[in-house]
């Protein structure tokens, strides 16, 4: 159970450099960060080696700065005031969420029309995809989802122990996912599907590799909270913002794990 005093409360409205935005020094490397990448990429691979450790160190020590140290110091940031009933943090979330979504909605639609000009797919020469995989990969998203909420609803209680446990399974089901996803790729590569195969490999692996890419950020959010939940002692009923963001995130992912197998495994 939740402590009577859990870290960060009583809380008090930041003002001035209290809360965010606030005067942090963060930001200019994360931006840094990003034009060395992109001179990596455009003129030479020796900027990635500077631009890596940059933007890593500009990344954690901002989301430090945000989830942890103005938690313990009692603040509640700008993006936690209240905005239509919710969060700001939240509806940035959803946002968020729905930008992906139009991303994601590109890629099916190049899918679904690759398939029908070039296809149909898989084509003739090239293995198939293994259907009861792909419903494995949905299933451990679906028990994610069940995890998360269990989760969620455990420290709306005050339950943290639920939280961490909650949070943890989502995490190795995750970890599944990525295992059982790896696995489809190295049998479908062994069998002469690359992605350089022509519309149907590259549609395939740039469809699946997106949403394992979306997962590893997933997964990344969800050792933040486990971190500042069992190590630290934080989120309590009344403080819990960055949980129910998590959880938004991972019941997105699940809804685009159930949209690739209907489409692409049963669809082809």
């Amino acid at each position: 159970m939740a402590s009577e005093n859990p870290p960060g409360e009583p809380v008090t409205r930041g003002e001035g450099a209290d809360g965010f935005p606030h005067g942090s020094k963060y930001p200019l490397f994360v931006g840094l960060g990003l034009f060395l990448l992109g001179l990596g990429f455009a003129w030479s691979p020796v900027f990635l080696l500077l631009a890596v450790p940059v933007e890593v160190y500009g990344l954690w020590g901002w989301t430090r700065e945000y989830t942890i140290e103005e938690y313990e110091r009692g603040v509640i940031p700008e993006q936690k005031r209240q905005l239509l009933g919710l969060e700001t943090g939240l509806i940035g979330m959803y946002i968020l969420i729905f930008s992906e979504i139009l991303v994601f909605a590109g890629f099916f639609v190049a899918w679904f029309y690759l398939d029908a000009t070039r296809g149909p797919f898989p084509l003739e020469g090239f293995p198939g995809l293994t259907t009861a995989l792909g419903g494995l990969m949905a299933g451990l998203m679906l028990l994610g989802s069940l995890a998360t909420r269990y989760g969620r609803t455990g420290i709306v209680a005050g339950d943290r122990g639920r939280l961490v446990r909650g949070y943890a399974t989502a995490v190795v089901l995750g970890l599944g996912f990525l295992g059982a996803l790896a696995y489809e790729w190295s049998q479908l590569l062994a069998e002469g599907l690359h992605w350089t195969s022509g519309a149907y490999g590259a549609s395939y692996y740039a469809l699946t590799g997106l949403h394992a890419a979306h997962l590893l950020a997933g997964l990344v959010l969800f050792g933040i909270v486990l971190y500042r939940a069992a190590g630290r002692g934080h989120f309590s009923a009344q403080r819990n913002l960055m949980v129910r963001t998590t959880e938004a995130y991972w019941h997105f992912l699940t809804a685009i794990s159930l949209a690739i197998f209907v489409f692409v495994y049963v669809g082809t």
